[in-house]
């Protein structure tokens, strides 16, 4: 196996494309009034899907990886924590991600994966 191929940071970012795929194939599906009510949504989860990969610590991907979709878990936490127009720094970013790390919140709220399938991503 590669070093590349077991790397937490490679694999979220590859999650965080597919769940990006995933968000777009329903945008496509809305009608422009739709689109326009769920504009925030879109910026959001665009800005995390091109951010998030790089801003990870191998820690920080290893907790996110434990989400179905981990895309949407950082998109709604800095939507409801910044904003939409908040510019995107290392330190703001590294500090939503330890907080929702912390307080572990997020497990209630967001679906998990199973744990064979997380273990399965990790081989």
């Amino acid at each position: 196996m590669l070093q590349a191929e077991s790397n937490a940071k490679t694999r979220l970012q590859q999650k965080v494309a597919h769940n990006y795929a995933s968000f777009r194939e329903q945008w496509l599906k809305l009608s422009p009034a739709e689109l326009i009510d769920r504009c925030e949504e879109l910026e959001a989860v665009t800005r995390m899907a091109k951010t998030l990969p790089d801003a990870v610590s191998e820690d920080d991907a290893e907790y996110l990886l434990r989400f179905k979709n981990p895309l949407e878990v950082v998109s709604d936490a800095w939507v409801s924590r910044n904003g939409i127009d908040a510019l995107i720094v290392d330190d703001e970013m590294g500090h939503l991600l330890w907080s929702l790390r912390d307080h572990g919140n997020a497990e209630d709220d967001y679906e998990m994966e199973d744990d064979d399938e997380h273990l399965t991503m990790r081989m």
